[in-house]
């Protein structure tokens, strides 16, 4: 039987009940909950021993860790996230595989020219190479601005807010289909997925994230707001075929034994992309959404543990390299969580 893990006591834990001012004169607030402001504070020196710690929080991290994150959230993640897209890339398999085969006639013409063959791969390599430089001269720009985002979260300090921070309880790097890729940190609490520089035809896709466990002391109705802070691009190069990339933000709160999603809405989705082209097209952009864009809520029982999990996920589908045409998508989205904010009853 595997020991149950004691979390280490300077987790940083927070509820915020009786305001008080909070690193230094900056943030000074009325015993009524007034609305806290300025939050600049937040972007350049953050950090969670800032925030005071109040007795009787509403939401707290259990004192034990058990086996909290399992196969079974897992494959409920890979149920959420994959269902759509599989549907989507065997649809696109089928007509890639039409595609070859309507072509077949030809390309077997030209394989059977030297000269036509070499031109051929040439083109393949030539392609390559403006895919690459599209992708370095890709511009940034900003979309919303972080202050903002944290005001959205905490929406006035008052009895049942709660602030939790890294380091998370585990890393998600799953699901991930053929030439995906997943980076996560619990400790940093940054997590990125990407699909970069593929050349072969299909769908490829990943999801990165981390998670934490949770537990109520109350009844009531909790709204998990996750100010999360995104940076993405995207890009499409293709002729006669077309090619489609998109990315999303999902946070996921689960049974911790079930892994089902708990009600009456325990997951939310905030879409950052979706494009499909058959010639050329970029975007990208960085900042914050709103944390009311994506905050679950759930019914809770006093002592009831639950699990939330902060995901990003990535898709294409493309044509690869045919004889008369190509369609390639990639694309990369990182995000940093530093915190998140537990509203009980608020």
């Amino acid at each position: 039987m595997r020991r149950p893990l004691k979390r280490a006591p300077s987790t940083p834990v927070a509820a915020l009940g009786r305001a008080r001012s909070v690193v230094g004169t900056r943030t000074a607030t009325s015993s009524q909950g007034a609305q806290v402001a300025p939050h600049s504070w937040f972007r350049e020196n953050f950090h969670m021993d800032h925030i005071i710690q109040e007795s009787g929080p509403t939401v707290k991290r259990p004192d034990e860790i058990r086996e909290a994150f399992t196969a079974v959230h897992q494959a409920e993640i890979d149920r959420l996230i994959e269902a759509p897209w599989k549907d989507h890339a065997e649809t696109n398999a089928r007509a890639a595989a039409v595609e070859r085969r309507a072509y077949a006639p030809i390309l077997r013409i030209v394989e059977q020219d030297a000269d036509a063959e070499a031109a051929s791969q040439e083109l393949v390599h030539l392609r390559g190479k403006a895919r690459a430089a599209q992708e370095d001269a890709l511009p940034v720009s900003p979309t919303r601005s972080w202050d903002a985002q944290v005001r959205d979260a905490f929406k006035g300090v008052k009895q049942g807010i709660n602030v939790f921070g890294r380091p998370y309880d585990w890393e998600i790097r799953d699901p991930v289909h053929n030439a995906g890729e997943a980076i996560a940190d619990k400790n940093a609490g940054t997590f990125e997925t990407s699909v970069v520089g593929y050349y072969g035809s299909g769908a490829s896709w990943a999801t990165a994230g981390v998670g934490v466990a949770l537990k109520a002391t109350i009844d009531g109705v909790a709204r998990i707001a996750p100010p999360m802070s995104d940076t993405w691009w995207w890009s499409i190069d293709a002729t006669l075929f077309s090619a489609n990339t998109y990315g999303l933000c999902k946070v996921v709160v689960q049974d911790p034994v079930s892994g089902a999603v708990l009600g009456p809405q325990g997951e939310r989705t905030i879409q950052l992309w979706n494009h499909t082209s058959q010639t050329g097209a970029s975007g990208n952009g960085f900042g914050s959404f709103f944390a009311s864009d994506i905050a679950p809520t759930v019914t809770l029982a006093a002592g009831q543990v639950f699990n939330v999990s902060f995901l990003a996920s990535v898709f294409t589908d493309q044509s690869g390299s045919l004889a008369f045409g190509h369609s390639y998508a990639d694309c990369r989205l990182g995000v940093s969580l530093p915190f998140f904010v537990v509203h009980m009853n608020v």
